[in-house]
């Protein structure tokens, strides 16, 4: 990232957009002042498939959001792309093994991606997820972290006083949602739940 991008980032996994945009709280994200970042896998698996439950409410708001939001290209996502294509040639064992590949894909993304980022690039990143491997897929990371549930994402929101209402309308979605965990990375030293 180029220095004048230093600015804190947002990444959301693919449950955390499927609830807000159930909840129609999408919003909220562009309310955390941090630069938006949706890696390739996790903007698939969100809006990909149009018959998915919303689908289109997420690629709605991106497409309000425009330059907002920058859809980072990994390799992880190269990869899938490669399998789909071998696998729509006929090529069976890519098949198989896109199947496989396509589990967790988007955590695993949104890893590289953070993988990628110099502790110089970024203040802080933020990521919303409901998948209980994010924790551990992100402990190693290089850059000061706060990972965070979709429920502790909307009580920050309600703390700061920007919808009231929020956590109300996320519970009625009828999504499992974690307990609002709140986890700090600070690159180098030991990790901390808070």
């Amino acid at each position: 990232m180029p220095p004048e991008t230093r600015d804190p980032i947002i990444i959301a996994d693919a449950g955390p957009l499927i609830r807000l945009a159930a909840a129609d709280l999408l919003e909220a994200i562009r309310l955390t002042n941090r630069q938006i970042v949706l890696v390739d896998r996790v903007e698939d698996a969100v809006c990909g498939d149009p018959s998915k439950p919303f689908a289109s409410e997420v690629a709605d708001w991106l497409s309000r959001m425009q330059d907002a939001v920058i859809r980072a290209p990994t390799l992880e996502g190269l990869a899938i792309a490669t399998l789909r294509q071998q696998s729509a040639q006929g090529n069976a064992a890519a098949a198989e093994r896109l199947k496989k590949a396509l589990r967790r894909s988007g955590e695993r993304a949104i890893r590289e991606y953070v993988e990628m980022i110099e502790p110089s690039d970024v203040e802080t990143a933020l990521v919303l997820y409901e998948d209980g491997a994010v924790p551990n897929l992100m402990s190693a990371a290089n850059v000061p972290m706060v990972l965070m549930t979709t429920r502790a994402f909307v009580r920050e929101v309600i703390d700061r006083g920007y919808n009231g209402d929020a956590l109300q309308a996320l519970e009625s979605t009828g999504y499992h949602l974690k307990p609002p965990i709140r986890t700090v990375i600070e690159a180098g030293f030991e990790n901390s739940a808070l």
